[in-house]
């Protein structure tokens, strides 16, 4: 077995972390139902919301909602991992949400860092992270998500595009991704229901189309260092 030593080692290293299994078969599809319900209750127009073909692409606040908390936040896994990642047990998930990526239609989400997107809404510190979670199979095939190892170190240049939803979004130029590529090159994260990746929010990742006949949904949890989420805007 490997040590959570090791595995925080790995972590810096790499900017990523994978655990496998954190999800019983029976909380999956307890998972499940709840984000059924939500896609039903939760509004469906609005930028981002939904895609060409797809009629909810987005469910949103999920931090705010009792029985994912239960399932997920609460538990001793989450905790212990964020805890040791950030090196705080004092932590905060300031947003979680699922991107639904459709079967046939879902979208691409280019090459990027969140922190790109992090430091404009204020956030000084880029001691944050994210969780993953794999509701559905994550697969190279149904739009998973890919890596560049060890890319968390600096934060590189981006450029700003409007997407297929009219939303404006970032992107690492094909340049810089070709020279990182020569020495890092970015691999699948391949990965069954249950599992999870931790990821630094520099890390640079991206996902392809999903033109697969596969749903590829996901949990993101957003989370940072209590004092580094109270700042002084």
């Amino acid at each position: 077995m490997v040590s959570l030593e090791s595995k925080i080692k790995f972590y810096k290293k790499n900017g990523f972390l994978i655990i496998n299994n954190v999800l019983s078969t029976k909380d999956i599809k307890k998972i499940s139902y709840r984000l059924n319900y939500l896609r039903k209750i939760q509004k469906t127009k609005g930028r981002g919301l939904n895609e060409p073909g797809v009629d909810k692409s987005l469910l949103y606040n999920l931090h705010k909602d009792k029985v994912l908390k239960k399932l997920i936040e609460n538990k001793k896994w989450f905790h212990q991992i964020t805890g040791n990642i950030l090196g705080s047990d004092r932590f905060k998930v300031w947003n979680a949400k699922s991107n639904i990526k459709s079967r046939w239609h879902g979208s691409a989400e280019y090459y990027h860092q969140d922190f790109a997107y992090w430091s404009g809404y204020g956030f000084k510190s880029s001691n944050m992270i994210s969780c993953m979670l794999f509701v559905d199979d994550h697969k190279h095939y149904n739009g998973g998500m890919w890596v560049f190892p060890g890319s968390h170190k600096k934060l590189y240049k981006h450029e700003k595009f409007i997407n297929i939803n009219s939303l404006q979004k970032n992107l690492i130029p094909k340049k810089i991704l070709d020279n990182l590529s020569k020495k890092n090159k970015p691999i699948a994260i391949d990965q069954n229901a249950g599992s999870c990746i931790f990821f630094d929010c520099k890390l640079i990742h991206g996902s392809a189309h999903n033109i697969s006949p596969i749903d590829r949904r996901i949990i993101l949890y957003q989370i940072s260092t209590e004092k580094d989420y109270d700042f002084e805007y």
